[in-house]
Parts: structure tokens; sequence; C-alpha cells
């Protein structure tokens, strides 16, 4: 995008009042994209196209988003020309050290033209088109400006007639819009109020000569009925600046929008993005991200709250493109050794300070200066016997941590009146020490705090995190991204990893454990399960060819039941998905000892899929999704593995929690995130847990019901996932303990889903756009999440003025029901009395609702069962005869003695 001397020229102002419309937002952004969770809440939105993946288009099509591909009509932007172009630029633009080009030459049109395709054929929407007026660098004759004039006429027209009919904006272009204004969207021009020197890297008001000029340009443009997009220049800091701006702009009649001068920021249009990131760094030298404190411990509150956890590999930053406008707040979990090691780091977190909350844990950064900005000072370590002063209420148990225990460790004291101590211990000397701070830049939880790993090397937090976070961050409360809930109703799934499937059962007869799960439970209970087989346990090419015929007559018995999800746990069960070499102790070796055989984790994958659709899937249904094994802890470049084959996958996680053993250090978050592939872990840990790794007490699984109810409230943090292994149907008592809990699950107030359809909204948990309009209200847009978690505190929906179905209550927040990707939210401190899905037990996949008409649709796994609130005078017709039942309290609930698709009218 480029600035230019139109200014200078003399102009009449001429104010043309356009009529009103609404106004789609927009934002034009030229920097490198990880994730698209905040473009998708725009409208439109303007980018590179060679700094997006296809998979990324994909994600903002399926949010409602339209994608345009930046496309320089006039300039060469790379610093060398090719050959074939090398004779058609005249001149260089000094201020972006690109080449303007010769609009008349027909090979830099046919370049034009071929770059455009290519961006079209990649799934972009639309063309913004820039530069279009470079060539009054080098064009000083009136003749010679016609001609390219006339020669821009026809780019336009060329682009405007690929087959795609792509949609096209035009950023200034005055000379020629009437003769394209047929074949144009929009146009856009830069700095009518604000403006940006990329030579200076400074940001200036418009005078008003220029601002006068652009004026009578823009209202010419509005004389024919085409929308005009004013990108002025403000820094992403001056947040209050910029909404202001896009205010006054859309008052006079333009489409907003105002960013950095680079456009690499996330700026303001009709909407704000919210700043959902928390950033969290770790040591790659020490730790893969997916085992780091970060990851391993935070991540979870954070995502809980609403919020994207971001950890970053502090060897790999480049701390100088680091945008601080994209972070809410800041969280840091290092040890003081590797402070030391990264003074670029502590430079600029000290840059951050009072700029973003943050939260230190464990140990504090070693710059004295920086110590004495944060006004923590060590003194010295605490003598002999440590017993807690202050802060019992902070504590799980007020006095069920013996200190002494622990190794000696720092004396903090707080060297400033606004650093408060919130929990405080004394030694011998009488001397306090604090342990957990917070202050006006955020907080501090010091070692032994907030985590002991004890004697059986688990870990435990000493603190509740979620109030830890509250305290010291004070992140807003925001509407929460949720796939623990489908409909207002907690997710029920059920899959089973392959292993064992062979093994001999103990029943008579001696059947294999898969026909025993086969007959005492996938039939018997009629709720959607997903099954795996690992393809070296029952093919021709593994372990037992001889058992092959009846191993795989046996499994397409099982894939064809209809309520049986088909999937894949490998070909070999490899027991470590990285680097295995420095592992030295491996219980079983790298995998499952088939002959001949190395892990190739292409046919571990991809391969072992193709097998069970070749061999063992009916035709109807196929295996979409990998089931990882033994660690399940793949890393990027194995998850590319799955994606690029169109693969879901599910597993890895530990999440593990009993009465007596409930840490919360111990539950798991959702994913693990990468810009090109999502882990999705596995909601609960399987049996091995609940029976010590398969040695005994072989009906343990039956304690996951503890589980499952502990992680449900008071927050609900997991769907009920049940997850166990073939070799659950092996003795009488592992089978009855699976059963129990299926007997269990199946009483809940549930939405039983298939384990894809749970990894399709898990997968999507960071993608999820938050914004506020102008006037301060909601926008969510979801790429897959099909549930938010409203907290309670935030207010009320109002009905009229949200596109949602409806919500249930629950302990925690208000659990509301989407029924479309992009969602507006209004809240309010009063009940809303309209009519409204209060639960159902399906997949909502309409809910339109129009006066007093309600059209509604969803698709049940098992016998359809919904619920309304305000709905006692309405009127239900539809494709099926649905019971009705009033419930009391303003709820009337529908049922049906079948599953399937359901659709109706509501008339109230």
């Amino acid at each position: 995008m480029r600035l230019f001397i139109w200014a200078l020229l003399p102009s009449l102002f001429v104010q043309v009042i356009a009529a009103e419309r609404s106004v789609n937002s927009i934002a034009f952004y030229y920097d490198s994209i990880d994730s698209v969770r905040e473009l998708m809440s725009y409208d439109r939105v303007v980018v590179t196209p060679t700094l997006i993946t296809p998979r990324q288009i994909e994600t903002l099509h399926k949010s409602g988003t339209q994608v345009f591909a930046y496309l320089s009509v006039g300039e060469f932007a790379g610093k060398i020309l090719p050959a074939s172009l090398s004779l058609l630029s005249p001149v260089q633009n000094t201020n972006w050290q690109s080449h303007v080009m010769d609009l008349s030459a027909s090979a830099w049109q046919e370049h034009l033209v071929k770059q455009a395709s290519q961006y079209l054929s990649q799934g972009f929407n639309g063309l913004f088109l820039d530069t279009l007026d470079s060539y009054y660098l080098f064009a000083e004759q009136e003749v010679e400006q016609g001609n390219q004039q006339q020669a821009l006429v026809q780019i336009v027209k060329a682009l405007a007639e690929l087959n795609t009919e792509p949609k096209l904006i035009l950023n200034r272009g005055f000379e020629v819009m009437e003769q394209v204004s047929v074949l144009v969207d929009a146009v856009a021009a830069e700095s009518l109020y604000h403006g940006y020197d990329p030579v200076s890297d400074s940001y200036r008001d418009i005078s008003a000569t220029d601002r006068e000029w652009l004026t009578n340009q823009l209202n010419k443009v509005k004389a024919l009925d085409l929308e005009v997009i004013v990108i002025d220049y403000i820094p992403g800091s001056e947040r209050a600046a910029q909404k202001r701006a896009a205010r006054r702009l859309l008052s006079e009649g333009y489409t907003p929008y105002i960013s950095d001068g680079l456009l690499y920021q996330f700026g303001v249009s009709t909407i704000e993005p919210i700043a959902r990131r928390v950033l969290g760094f770790y040591d790659g030298t020490q730790d893969s991200y997916n085992r780091s404190w970060c990851h391993r411990q935070i991540a979870m509150p954070i995502e809980y709250q609403g919020y994207v956890p971001e950890c970053l590999d502090i060897n790999t930053i480049d701390f100088n493109r680091l945008d601080i406008n994209r972070y809410a707040a800041i969280v840091v979990w290092l040890e003081e050794h590797i402070y030391n090691q990264q003074p670029q780091l502590q430079a600029w977190l000290a840059q951050q300070l009072n700029v973003r909350p943050m939260l230190f844990l464990g140990a504090l950064p070693t710059l004295p200066a920086f110590r004495a900005q944060l006004g923590i000072q060590e003194a010295g370590d605490l003598q002999g016997r440590v017993k807690l002063a202050q802060g019992h209420d902070w504590l799980k148990s007020a006095n069920s941590i013996a200190f002494s225990e622990f190794e000696s460790y720092s004396k903090w004291v707080s060297s400033k009146s606004e650093v408060e101590i919130l929990l405080g211990v004394t030694d011998e000397t009488q001397d306090t020490s604090g342990l957990l701070f917070r202050a006006p830049w955020g907080g501090a939880a010091l070692s032994p705090f907030p985590k002991a790993t004890l004697g059986n090397d688990k870990a435990v937090w000493l603190v509740d995190p979620f109030r830890l976070l509250d305290v010291t961050l004070n992140l807003p409360a925001i509407p929460a991204a949720d796939v623990t809930t489908e409909s207002g109703r907690r997710i029920l799934t059920s899959h089973v990893d392959g292993d064992g499937f062979p093994s001999i059962a103990w029943f008579p007869g001696k059947p294999y454990t898969a026909e025993v799960l086969l007959e005492h439970v996938f039939k018997p209970f009629q709720i959607p399960q997903t099954v795996s087989v690992i393809e070296g346990e029952i093919s021709k090419q593994g372990l037992y060819p001889e058992k092959s015929a009846e191993l795989e007559a046996i499994a397409r018995h099982i894939f064809a039941l209809p309520n049986i999800e088909v999937a894949s746990h490998t070909f070999s069960h490899p027991f470590f998905w990285g680097e295995t070499s420095a592992i030295r102790e491996k219980q079983y070796g790298d995998n499952l000892p088939i002959p001949d055989y190395e892990v190739d984790f292409h046919k571990e994958i991809t391969g072992s899929v193709d097998y069970i659709n070749r061999q063992l899937a009916p035709k109807h249904k196929k295996a979409s999704l990998i089931l990882w094994s033994g660690a399940a802890d793949p890393d990027e470049n194995i998850l590319e593995i799955a994606e690029q084959a169109n693969l879901l996958n599910v597993n890895g996680g530990n999440t593990y929690v009993v009465r007596g053993d409930n840490s919360l250090a111990q539950i798991f978050p959702t994913i693990a995130w990468y810009p090109s592939a999502v882990q999705v872990y596995a909601p609960i840990l399987n049996e091995n847990f609940y029976t010590r790794e398969w040695t005994e007490s072989f009906d343990g699984y039956r304690r996951v019901i503890e589980t499952f109810e502990l992680l449900g409230s008071p927050r609900r943090l997991k769907t009920i996932g049940i997850y166990y292994h073939m070799y659950s149907g092996t003795y009488p008592a592992s089978l009855q303990a699976v059963k129990d809990v299926y007997a269990w699950a199946v009483q809940q107030k549930v939405t039983p889903l298939y384990l894809s359809e749970y990894a399709k909204r898990a997968r999507t948990l960071y993608e999820t756009g938050l914004a506020r309009t102008l006037d301060g209200e909601w926008l969510v847009t979801s790429s897959g999440i099909k549930s938010l978690r409203l907290p309670h505190r935030l207010g009320t929906p109002v009905m009229e003025k949200s596109t949602i179905a409806g919500w249930e209550n629950s302990e925690d927040g208000k659990y509301l029901i989407l029924s479309e990707a992009r969602t507006p939210l209004v809240l309010s401190s009063h009940d809303d009395q309209s009519v409204r899905l209060k639960n159902a037990n399906g997949k909502l996949l309409k809910w339109q609702r129009v006066d007093h008409v309600i059209q509604w649709s969803i698709h049940s796994h098992v016998p359809l069962e919904f619920e309304l609130t305000h709905a006692e005078t309405c009127k239900q017709s539809g494709s099926a005869t649905l019971h009705q039942t009033s419930m009391g309290e303003n709820t009337v609930r529908y049922s049906s003695n079948k599953a399937g698709l359901f659709s109706g009218v509501l008339r109230c």
C-alpha cells in the first residue's frame, strides 16, 4: 500500500450523504500469519497471499470471513526483477524499494493475470489492487499518463473477467473510476486524517488541504454507489484513539480501518478484536513445547477462562517482532539460571512492565534493576523451621504443607508499598518472607510455589491456579469458547484403542477380547462409540498371520454396527513418537515386534487407515481418525502427516483425578496447538492408571466415574470421555467395570457424540474469534465450536439481539448454544423471557427465528430429547410426532423414541 502526492493537488469539497447500509468490517494485515483467530472476527480480510496457508483460508471461510489477496498492480515488490520483466520498469519507488512498472506492457499485464489466477485458485474470494497510481512516478506528460490510465482500465477488466468472477477492491485509482466502477466492489484510500511515513517510521496528522482534496475524490466515488474504505494510521498501543478515529469515519459514511503504519497489527474497523492470547515462555533446549510447564500446567486454567495460551521457545523468539498488542497478559515460568542466560528476554519483559499484566512463577528475573522495578527483593535465605505466617486461605488445607520439608529457599521481601504479600512464611529469626505477591503490574508465586512434586513424581498445585490467575492478572471476564458441552448438555464420547484385540478372554469358549466387547458393550449400548484396531495385530502382515482371517472378520462385524465409528490405532503401535534414543528405559521397546519392520510414520498413520478402509470398513463409512499410541506425543511434523491426509487425531494428555488424588496439576489442556496442525488430547486418561498399569485392580476403571464428577463440578473442565483398550474385555471384573461406566454415563444429562465430532470441535478451540463492536457489544466467530460458556457476572443474553438458540445454566456460567458461525451477543443485567432452547441431546443444525416463528433442526444419535424455556404457549409441528411434557419452571420437554434427524416449526 502506497501514499502518493495527490493531496498537493487543488480540489473542491463536495459532501455526499450516503444511504444508510450495513457496514461490513474489513482488515488489512500484511504480516506473517501463525493463526487466524483474530482475523476471523472481520467480515473481510486483505492479506499477503504468500503468508497465508490453504488451511488458514479454509478456516476463515468456515467462520464466514472473505479473504482478499493483495496484488500490486503498479509495482513489482521483489528486489530483483525477473529477466522477462527487467525492461518494463522505468523507475524505482525508493520509499518501498520496489520497481514501478509500465502498465501498458503486455508482458506485465500477462504477469498480473497469471498471478491473480493463481491466487484465486487457492481459494481467495477476491483481489485487493494496490499501487494503481505508481505510474505518476515516471509518467510526467499528460499523454503518457493517459496511456497508463487506459492500460489500467484494461488490467482491471481482465482481472474482473477471470472465470471465478472475483470481488475487486481498488486502492485509489480515481482517474479511471468511472470507467471501471461497475467492475469494482469497493474503493480504499489511505490517510484521510492520520498518516504514516515509512522512511522516518513516524505518524502524523493529515493537513486540512490534503484532507480536503482526498475527501473530494472519495465523495465522487460515493456518488458511483461504491463502498469507500478509509485506512488511517495510529499506533496499536493507542487503542482508544484508534476506536475514536473509526467512529468518526463511520459517522462520515466510510468503512473504517485503523491500524499501525505497516499493517502488521490487528486494527479497528467496525469491530475491535479482543486480545485473547496469554504469552508464556519455555526453554526449548530443556523441554519440548508439549512437556513445558507453560503448556503442561498453566495452559489449562488459561484456556478455561476463554483465553489462548501461547507458549514460545525463548531461543527462537525475535523480540523485535513480538507484538505486545495481541496479548492480554504474560505468564513466565522459568528457572533462575535460564533468566541469567537470557538478558534479551529480561530486557523485553522490563519494557512490557505495566503495559500488560505479568505473572512470574517459580523464580523472578535476575537483573537487579528489573527486580527493583518489580518491588520484590531477595534478602538472604530462610533459616531453620519455616511456618506459615499469613495467607492460610490460599492453601487447600490451611496447615497441610510442612514447609520444612522443602529444600532451603530464598527470603523475599516487598520493597514497594504497593507490592502486597498474599502468602508469607516466617523462619526461626521471625523474619517474614513472601511467597505469593500481588502488585500493580501483576504478581509472583515464588519457589517452592506454585507447585510441588511429590515422592511418587506427581505434580500438585500448592494454590488454586484459577484464583492465582484471577488475583494477579485480573483478566477481564469474556465469553469462553467451550468444547465440553453441546446444545447445553455435557458431551459424552467413547473410544477404544485396539490394543489386545487378539487376546484370549477369561470367559467360556475362550473368545477374543474383541468378541467379548462386541457382545457386551458395542451392541447393547446404543450410543456413538469409536473403535480402532492395530493393523499389525490383525492383518496378514502383522504378528498373527495365521489368525488374520478370523480377526479381520470380527473387526468387520464390529465396524458394521450402526453406532460404531471406525478409527486406526496405527500399524505397529509405536510407543514413542519423537526421538527415542534419549529414552533409556523402554518397557515394551519402540513398537510391536513385527518381523522385518522398522517404524515408518507414514505407514503408521496413512498406511494403517488405508488398510482399514480397504479391508475392514463398510463401504458407507470409512476411517477418518488416528488414535495415537504409546506416549501419544507426536511433534508438529508427525501431526502434519495426519493433517495432510485430512485425518482427525485424538489421544495423549494424561488427565487423571480421583477422590483423594485430585490435583489440578493432573489435568491437561484440551489441545496442543501448532501453526500447521493440532493434537487433540483424550479428555480423560484410559483404564491404565485406574488399574495400576493393568497389573491389579482390574475393576479399577469404575473409578473413572469419580473423575467425570470431579471434572464436571464446580467447573466443567472436561467432557465425559469413556476411553479404554480392547484388553478391558479380558476379565469378568474389567468387563463389568466398563459396563458400569457406560450404565452410569447414559443416565446422565448428556449429548452423545462420536469422537470425530468432538475432535472437530476441540481442534478449533483456539481458532475462535472474539471482538467487540464500536458500541461495545460482543461478536463471537466460530470455525467449529458450538458452545460458549458465559460467566454469570457478564449478565444474560438478550435473545432478540443475539443470534443464539438459547442456553443452559450451570454452576460456572451459562452454556450458550450457538446457531451460526458469527454470533452477535448483546448482554443485559435483566432476565430474558424469550422462548429459547434450554438443552438437547443432539446437535443443533438450525435455529432460525422470524417474528414469532422458529424453524429448528436437530440431529441426535440417541432417541431425541430437548427442552424449551418460556414455550408453554408454543405450538410445535414438524416431520415427526414428538411427545410433549411440562417440566415446571417454564420448561417444556419434547421427546421421541427414535434417533435421527428431526425438524420442526415452533409458533409462539
